[in-house]
């Protein structure tokens, strides 16, 4: 054997209760659970007193383009995590025509960055998808609906029909033979948000002929169609069985929880497979861009900004900007800015609020301004400042959430910028805490961030310690696991998470990055 891991008390994801064992792999798969001599091994890692689980799974990234700047992928690694799923919220850029590229990056450079220089050119979702391969841990990916959307109408602010409907749906189907793992929509942004509900229904018939799954990011409740948000998925799903993954449903929401789940009691009695996600935190964070109304969206990157500067639209883009805000921001919440174009820029970390003071305009025109400054590489970080009564209520809903079994936890993760947001770093190491502070047992803790996700989104192979599994393998101190980034120091490493092994490799050790890439791109199987 080439890794033996000694001693170790065993939380094999499984929801089984704990053991200790040692765990042997031989390359990249766990070839023995038992009791084994050091001298059979290579290399001995002592886990005495130590939790050997599954790396954990992240289901819900944007770290893409960022995993193709930095291969350690440090937030993550840090975190435990092996594995994540990138492509989410209907933000992606595979596959895409080579006139496409470059509007695509900078439209979305403000969660992302713009760093097409640091990126090699590709086409379709399989030479994305190649290019993920290499890096510390392994990354799949959803196809997404802004990028199907652009390869068959551009920028166009309509929804699809006859010609541009049966190429999407063409494209869709090669993303998803290539190895994507479904379909995402991000129905408050653009060009995505420009689509109906037939249009929706249209495309995850492909997913659902691929066995797919379907991850969405509600429409706003802005009277766009005429169905609610919720109902519109309802029909969706009622209309083609397609499997359904509810992205950060209920994150930071008011609304009683007892209510989330009303809309979809009918299909579930039926047999529907739904699932729902949240992640840790009260806030979100998003493209500043997206407080801009969808008419000023619509065309591409130089046809924004064009608007954005425009004197004869000020009026109108100032008044819809307004209406269109409530739905970002509760009353007397609001955001910090992160400019991901300039790294020193003295704007990065206050709020909106706070810059519209400092220069004497209104909460949209300072919006307005950051955006055309930057060339729209601006984005948004929530603060968090809710009462603590309130704080104290919404969190325990949380614990709700992740007590129940159709629930997932994703970090959201958008890992670009000064400040990103702490759920970058924080996330995994935040539910372990949170969780075993509330006497969650560890195997059901474990399960939820490992073989759960693995089987939402089809990934064989991944999520348990398991002889005949790949040896995707965490190291840590239970009692000890908690995040320390903040709002304010986003970036620190959580405490407790000791060393992960990624196909066999150890890309962390006692803390410290090994340097070791030996992450693979993952299909859907």
């Amino acid at each position: 054997m080439d890794v033996l891991i000694k001693n170790g008390i065993v939380v094999d994801g499984s929801g089984n209760q704990p053991f200790i064992a040692d765990v042997a792999i031989e390359r990249d798969i766990i070839c023995g659970i038992g009791h084994f001599e050091k001298s059979e091994a290579r290399r001995v890692i002592d886990a005495a007193g130590k939790m050997v689980t599954p790396g954990f799974i992240d289901g819900h990234t944007h770290a893409e383009l960022t995993l193709l700047k930095n291969r350690q992928c440090p937030n993550e690694v840090y975190q435990g995590i092996s594995t994540i799923v990138t492509g989410q919220c209907g933000l992606g850029f595979a596959p895409i025509k080579n006139d496409q590229f470059e509007d695509s990056i900078k439209i979305n450079s403000g969660i992302f960055g713009d760093c097409r220089h640091y990126l090699k050119h590709w086409n379709s979702f399989q030479e994305f998808l190649n290019q993920l391969d290499g890096a510390a841990i392994n990354a799949a990916a959803n196809v997404s609906h802004n990028a199907i959307r652009q390869m068959a109408l551009g920028f166009e602010n309509k929804p699809l029909k006859g010609e541009a409907l049966q190429i999407a749906k063409q494209a869709l189907d090669q993303a998803m033979k290539e190895g994507a793992l479904g379909m995402s929509v991000g129905l408050s942004y653009y060009p995505g948000g420009y689509s109906d509900t037939n249009e929706l229904i249209e495309l995850c018939k492909i997913v659902k002929e691929n066995d797919g799954l379907f991850c969405t990011h509600l429409r706003l409740n802005n009277n766009q169609i005429p169905l609610s948000p919720v109902e519109e998925m309802v029909q969706v799903v009622k209309k083609t069985g397609v499997r359904l993954n509810m992205l950060h449903y209920r994150t930071g929401g008011y609304e009683d929880i007892s209510t989330l789940f009303q809309p979809f009691k009918e299909l579930e009695e039926r047999g529907a497979d739904i699932h729902y996600e949240y992640y840790p935190y009260l806030v979100g964070a998003g493209l500043v861009l997206a407080l801009v109304p969808d008419w000023a969206q619509e065309g591409g990157y130089s046809i924004i900004m064009e608007r954005l500067q425009s004197a004869e639209l000020r009026d109108k883009l100032l008044k819809d900007m307004k209406e269109r805000h409530q739905y970002f921001f509760a009353k007397g919440q609001t955001a910090m800015i992160n400019i991901t174009k300039d790294m020193y820029a003295k704007e990065i970390g206050k709020s909106i609020s706070e810059i519209a003071e400092e220069h004497g305009e209104s909460f949209s025109e300072a919006v307005i301004r950051l955006l055309i400054e930057n060339e729209l590489q601006v984005g948004f970080i929530g603060i968090e400042n809710q009462s603590e009564e309130l704080k104290s209520k919404l969190y325990e809903d949380q614990y709700q959430l992740f007590m129940d079994p159709r629930y997932t936890m994703g970090s959201d993760t958008i890992p670009e910028g000064v400040i990103c947001h702490p759920r970058g770093f924080g996330s995994f190491p935040r539910t372990i805490c949170q969780m075993r502070e509330r006497s969650v047992a560890p195997e059901y803790i474990i399960q939820k961030l490992t073989s759960v996700p693995a089987q939402l989104y089809h990934l064989k192979d991944r999520g348990l310690i398991d002889v005949g599994k790949k040896a995707d393998v965490c190291i840590l101190d239970f009692d000890k696991v908690r995040d320390t980034a903040t709002f304010l120091d986003t970036r620190r490493q959580p405490e407790g998470i000791e060393s992960l092994l990624v196909n066999g490799l150890p890309v962390m050790i006692n803390g410290s990055l090994t340097g070791i890439l030996s992450g693979r791109a993952l299909k859907r199987e």
